[in-house]
């Protein structure tokens, strides 16, 4: 019982922490005036901006943290990547703790 009673607040705060809509843009080929945008940064995932109204999995988030962290610094910049490989640290462990619960 008192496994379950930690079980439930934990597994609420993880859904609420990694419940952040994700709304992809990488489908559009031009930036807000107009212009041709060759490389598009996942503005949702580094900052939590431009969300929309889907919502990922938590092993869905770590699989959009490993693919932005691959595009590396041809998209991104150092401080970014750093966010980045951290919030993927963040997610692997939550991850990890709900598989060993």
């Amino acid at each position: 019982m008192k496994q379950l009673s930690l079980l439930i607040p934990t597994m609420a705060a993880v859904v609420m922490l990694f419940s952040t809509p994700v709304r992809s843009d990488e489908g559009s080929m031009y930036g807000s005036q107009g212009e041709e945008a060759t490389v598009s940064k996942d503005e949702c995932l580094l900052a939590a901006m431009n969300c929309g109204d889907n919502v990922d999995s938590i092993q869905q988030r770590i699989e959009k943290l490993q693919k932005e962290i691959g595009r590396g610094t041809v998209v991104y910049t150092d401080d970014e990547l750093k966010i980045l490989n951290r919030k993927l640290d963040e997610a692997n462990k939550t991850y990890m703790e709900l598989l060993n619960q």
